[in-house]
Protein backbone atom coordinates (compact mmCIF):
# COMPACT_ATOMS: atom_id res chain seq x y z
CA UNK A 1 0.00 0.00 0.00
CA UNK A 2 1.11 3.25 -0.19
CA UNK A 3 0.49 4.32 3.17
CA UNK A 4 3.20 5.27 5.59
CA UNK A 5 4.61 3.21 8.08
CA UNK A 6 2.76 3.27 11.46
CA UNK A 7 5.22 4.57 14.12
CA UNK A 8 6.09 7.78 11.72
CA UNK A 9 2.50 9.18 13.05
CA UNK A 10 4.72 9.35 16.06
CA UNK A 11 8.02 9.72 15.78
CA UNK A 12 9.79 12.69 15.02
CA UNK A 13 12.29 12.40 12.83
CA UNK A 14 15.91 13.39 13.87
CA UNK A 15 16.82 17.17 13.21
CA UNK A 16 13.20 18.04 12.81
CA UNK A 17 11.62 20.30 15.26
CA UNK A 18 8.15 19.91 17.39
CA UNK A 19 6.89 22.93 16.70
CA UNK A 20 7.85 25.63 14.03
CA UNK A 21 6.44 29.26 14.34
CA UNK A 22 5.80 31.37 11.13
CA UNK A 23 4.72 34.78 11.24
CA UNK A 24 1.40 35.66 9.19
CA UNK A 25 2.21 38.36 6.90
CA UNK A 26 -1.64 39.11 6.31
CA UNK A 27 -2.85 39.74 9.83
CA UNK A 28 -1.59 42.04 12.81
CA UNK A 29 -0.02 39.72 15.68
CA UNK A 30 -0.62 36.79 14.04
CA UNK A 31 1.39 33.45 14.39
CA UNK A 32 1.01 29.74 12.96
CA UNK A 33 2.54 27.10 14.67
CA UNK A 34 3.38 23.71 12.78
CA UNK A 35 3.27 21.01 15.46
CA UNK A 36 4.78 17.93 13.93
CA UNK A 37 3.67 14.24 14.86
CA UNK A 38 0.20 15.15 16.79
CA UNK A 39 -3.61 15.78 15.40
CA UNK A 40 -7.07 16.61 16.68
CA UNK A 41 -6.46 15.72 19.98
CA UNK A 42 -4.18 17.65 21.16
CA UNK A 43 -5.02 20.40 18.38
CA UNK A 44 -8.61 21.32 19.77
CA UNK A 45 -8.15 20.99 23.44
CA UNK A 46 -5.27 23.86 22.73
CA UNK A 47 -7.47 26.14 20.44
CA UNK A 48 -10.43 25.83 23.11
CA UNK A 49 -8.23 26.84 26.12
CA UNK A 50 -6.63 29.49 23.82
CA UNK A 51 -9.74 30.87 23.04
CA UNK A 52 -10.59 30.86 26.64
CA UNK A 53 -7.55 34.04 27.11
CA UNK A 54 -9.65 37.50 27.16
CA UNK A 55 -6.52 38.97 24.30
CA UNK A 56 -6.92 36.16 21.86
CA UNK A 57 -9.21 37.37 18.76
CA UNK A 58 -8.57 34.70 16.99
CA UNK A 59 -7.72 30.76 16.90
CA UNK A 60 -8.05 28.17 14.65
CA UNK A 61 -6.26 24.51 13.65
CA UNK A 62 -6.13 22.55 10.43
CA UNK A 63 -4.86 19.29 9.13
CA UNK A 64 -3.45 19.91 6.06
CA UNK A 65 -3.38 15.99 4.85
CA UNK A 66 -4.52 13.03 6.99
CA UNK A 67 -1.21 11.24 5.79
CA UNK A 68 1.13 14.44 6.99
CA UNK A 69 1.38 14.31 10.61
CA UNK A 70 1.40 17.85 12.01
CA UNK A 71 -1.40 20.31 12.66
CA UNK A 72 -1.28 24.28 12.10
CA UNK A 73 -2.45 25.73 14.59
CA UNK A 74 -3.00 30.01 13.72
CA UNK A 75 -3.50 32.62 16.94
CA UNK A 76 -3.98 36.19 16.95
CA UNK A 77 -4.18 38.25 19.52
CA UNK A 78 -4.42 41.87 20.40
CA UNK A 79 -1.32 43.91 20.84
CA UNK A 80 -0.93 43.74 24.48
CA UNK A 81 0.27 40.51 24.26
CA UNK A 82 1.88 37.83 21.40
CA UNK A 83 0.41 34.66 20.27
CA UNK A 84 3.63 32.62 21.72
CA UNK A 85 3.04 33.90 25.02
CA UNK A 86 -0.72 32.66 24.96
CA UNK A 87 0.50 29.74 23.88
CA UNK A 88 2.57 28.84 26.35
CA UNK A 89 0.18 29.70 29.28
CA UNK A 90 -2.84 27.66 27.49
CA UNK A 91 0.09 24.90 27.66
CA UNK A 92 0.71 25.20 31.46
CA UNK A 93 -2.40 25.57 32.22
CA UNK A 94 -3.32 21.97 30.64
CA UNK A 95 -0.50 20.64 32.06
CA UNK A 96 -1.59 21.87 35.11
CA UNK A 97 -5.64 20.77 34.79
CA UNK A 98 -4.66 17.68 33.27
CA UNK A 99 -2.06 16.75 36.38
CA UNK A 100 -4.87 17.38 39.03
CA UNK A 101 -7.16 14.92 37.04
CA UNK A 102 -4.32 12.37 37.04
CA UNK A 103 -3.80 12.94 40.75
CA UNK A 104 -7.66 12.33 41.40
CA UNK A 105 -7.52 9.24 39.92
CA UNK A 106 -4.52 8.22 41.50
CA UNK A 107 -5.73 9.08 44.42
CA UNK A 108 -9.15 7.29 44.16
CA UNK A 109 -7.35 3.71 43.15
CA UNK A 110 -5.13 4.43 46.12
CA UNK A 111 -8.73 4.60 47.95
CA UNK A 112 -9.99 1.69 46.76
CA UNK A 113 -7.05 -0.32 47.30
CA UNK A 114 -7.53 0.50 50.97
CA UNK A 115 -11.07 -0.39 51.28
CA UNK A 116 -10.41 -3.48 49.81
CA UNK A 117 -7.77 -4.58 51.82
CA UNK A 118 -5.35 -7.67 50.97
CA UNK A 119 -7.43 -8.41 47.86
CA UNK A 120 -5.64 -9.46 44.82
CA UNK A 121 -4.36 -5.78 44.44
CA UNK A 122 -1.64 -4.63 46.41
CA UNK A 123 -0.30 -0.64 46.83
CA UNK A 124 3.30 -0.80 45.57
CA UNK A 125 3.27 3.13 45.29
CA UNK A 126 1.28 6.51 45.74
CA UNK A 127 0.90 9.56 43.20
CA UNK A 128 1.78 10.42 39.43
CA UNK A 129 3.56 6.60 39.43
CA UNK A 130 0.74 4.52 40.94
CA UNK A 131 -0.08 1.90 37.76
CA UNK A 132 -2.11 3.81 35.82
CA UNK A 133 -5.05 1.59 34.17
CA UNK A 134 -3.08 -1.50 33.65
CA UNK A 135 -3.20 -2.23 37.59
CA UNK A 136 -6.99 -1.92 37.94
CA UNK A 137 -8.08 -5.64 38.55
CA UNK A 138 -11.51 -5.85 36.35
CA UNK A 139 -12.07 -9.44 38.27
CA UNK A 140 -13.57 -8.12 41.51
CA UNK A 141 -16.79 -8.08 42.52
CA UNK A 142 -16.87 -4.34 41.53
CA UNK A 143 -16.12 -4.61 37.90
CA UNK A 144 -18.15 -7.78 37.69
CA UNK A 145 -16.79 -10.98 35.56
CA UNK A 146 -16.82 -11.34 32.02
CA UNK A 147 -19.51 -14.33 32.43
CA UNK A 148 -21.53 -11.52 33.77
CA UNK A 149 -21.63 -9.44 30.61
CA UNK A 150 -23.78 -12.09 28.20
CA UNK A 151 -21.45 -14.83 28.09
CA UNK A 152 -18.48 -12.86 26.46
CA UNK A 153 -16.50 -14.47 28.17
CA UNK A 154 -16.28 -17.57 26.78
CA UNK A 155 -15.75 -16.20 22.99
CA UNK A 156 -12.58 -16.87 21.12
CA UNK A 157 -11.93 -13.08 19.77
CA UNK A 158 -11.85 -11.55 23.04
CA UNK A 159 -8.86 -9.48 22.90
CA UNK A 160 -7.43 -8.68 26.17
CA UNK A 161 -5.79 -5.15 26.27
CA UNK A 162 -2.99 -4.53 28.52
CA UNK A 163 -2.74 -0.48 29.32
Amino acid sequence: MNAPERHEMFTLPEGARKIDMLKDPKMVNCIQFNIQREDHTLANILRYKILQHPQVLFAAYRMPHPLEYYVELKVQTTARTTPVDVVKEAIESLMLEYGNIRSAFDNELFRMDASVGDGPRTVGRMGAGYGGFGSLDTSTAEFGVARDMGERGDRGDDVDIDF
